[in-house]
């Protein structure tokens, strides 16, 4: 059973010297690492404090719920459409 162990671990740690040999000569380093991409994540702030009240206005508006309205038809009264 100590054989195999032993034999596993010898067999593991020249795996590992080879690769680290192999990305040595040819120059790759962390390949595991994704590429950084840069998210921008700039937003337009508003100038003046108007503009801010009607952005504000704007996410609240977009944010609230609907609401069922019932129509009521008006009719003139002198009969015209």
């Amino acid at each position: 059973m100590g054989f195999l162990i032993k034999f596993l671990l010898f067999f593991t740690i020249v795996y590992l010297a080879m690769k680290a040999f192999v990305r040595f000569l040819t120059g790759k380093r962390n390949t595991q690492a994704p590429p950084r991409q840069q998210q921008q994540t700039y937003t337009r702030q508003p100038e003046k404090q108007e503009d801010r009240i009607i952005e504000y206005q704007k996410k609240n508006f977009e944010k609230s719920d609907v609401e069922d309205v019932d129509f009521v038809e008006i009719k003139s009264k002198d009969g015209e459409k």
